[in-house]
């Protein structure tokens, strides 16, 4: 997936986790998950007021945010009535066909984890972990 940083210009996103050398010195089959735990971390302490989700939260937050932004900095939006998760800058010459599809919101973390509230959502999600 490309990286929106336009959008969330200081908001860690996980190439800026597979270039620290805890992240690079993991065995190879254990890097993505690294990776993923480490934007994490690194989105939590560069963003306080703001919630963040990693990849092995699985269970719907409550209330749940209208919007996101997964690890490699791309908006995802919740379709209120059905809960699931749509990227609404899909562009299948861009991404791959998965972000087309309507995820819910385990499959969302699980693959595109960690998943981080946009800066107006800071009161959402109260049952996300955050540190």
């Amino acid at each position: 997936m490309s990286s929106k940083r336009s959008q969330n210009p200081a908001l860690p996103v996980l190439d800026d986790a597979y270039r620290l050398a805890s992240v690079k010195d993991t065995e190879e089959s254990t890097r993505d998950l690294a990776a993923r735990l480490a934007t994490t971390e690194l989105r939590r302490a560069s963003h306080p007021g703001r919630v963040t989700w990693d990849a092995v939260d699985q269970a719907d937050p409550v209330p749940a945010p209208p919007t996101v932004v997964d690890g490699d900095g791309d908006l995802w939006l919740r379709d209120r009535s059905t809960g699931t998760w749509t990227m609404p800058e899909f562009d299948p010459k861009t991404f791959p066909a998965r972000c087309g599809e309507v995820l819910t919101w385990n499959e969302l973390a699980c693959e595109y984890g960690p998943l981080t509230a946009l800066a107006n959502d800071r009161h959402i999600g109260g049952g996300g972990r955050r540190r």
